[in-house]
């Protein structure tokens, strides 16, 4: 696992940029939060706080509903940096666990446990923001989950000659549907629901004229949309990432 010294370059203010260009399906992600929020949080507009807040779309949807909303950056400089562009507060991640610690309503992890490197450690804590009560919100990828388009690229990897990663391993976890929903009681979680879908990444979520002629990336996306197809008639469980919502008990 990275240590505390590579994870300071890994997230530090560059990692926006990695953010900007790996912001697919980002809208989908923030109207499944804003859809739900009112549902699972009875009563009047709390404490809201993104926890990871990226480039802080998400808190200033959440804000225009009536919400105080704070943000949690990994980097002082993010957390600094994004405050200024969004208006919205955003702190760092020592700051967050010094002064919001037992008082958010919700709490959302979003695209977050996959980069947790010491999670028996970390998670506790992050919970530790919610109020008695707290609802916690996550979202992210179930990259070893069952799904046809995963099946076909562990099958191509173990028949061909891998390319080099181009970028840092920043998902340093790989959770199933099964994993990921035992990881939430394993914390003291009680489960109010359990979402899985299947999305596009890391296939192109559409494609035009000009990728006619580009051989892998016209079979990726048709890969992808036979993959969803049998995922939506499939077991339950088949896709590639997950919606939840649970409450601290």
């Amino acid at each position: 696992m990275p240590n505390g010294e590579v994870l300071a370059r890994l997230y530090g203010p560059e990692y926006q940029s990695v953010l900007a260009d790996h912001e697919n399906g980002g809208e989908r992600e923030i109207s499944y939060v804003t859809r739900h929020l009112t549902a699972v949080h009875q009563g009047a507009p709390g404490l809201f706080v993104d926890y990871g807040c990226g480039r802080g779309r998400l808190l200033q949807e959440v804000s225009r509903l009536g919400w105080r909303t704070v943000g949690v950056e990994f980097d002082q400089d993010v957390a600094a940096s994004v405050c200024r562009e969004t208006g919205i507060e955003v702190v760092g991640r020592d700051e967050a666990h010094r002064s919001l610690r037992g008082r958010v309503d919700v709490l959302h992890l979003g695209d977050v446990i996959e980069h947790l490197t010491v999670i028996h450690e970390q998670m506790p804590t992050v919970i530790d923001l919610l109020a008695p009560g707290g609802i916690l919100i996550a979202q992210g990828p179930l990259e070893s989950n069952t799904n046809l388009f995963t099946f076909a690229v562990w099958l191509a990897r173990k028949t061909t000659r891998a390319r080099s990663a181009a970028m840092p391993p920043y998902h340093v976890l790989l959770a199933t549907a099964a994993g990921q929903r035992g990881l939430f009681r394993r914390f003291g979680l009680c489960l109010r629901s359990f979402e899985v879908s299947e999305v596009a990444w890391p296939a192109p979520q559409r494609i035009g004229l000009r990728d006619v002629g580009n051989v892998r990336t016209v079979g990726m996306f048709t890969l992808r949309l036979v993959s969803q197809f049998f995922s939506r008639i499939g077991p339950r469980d088949w896709g590639n990432r997950y919606f939840y919502v649970g409450q601290r008990t």
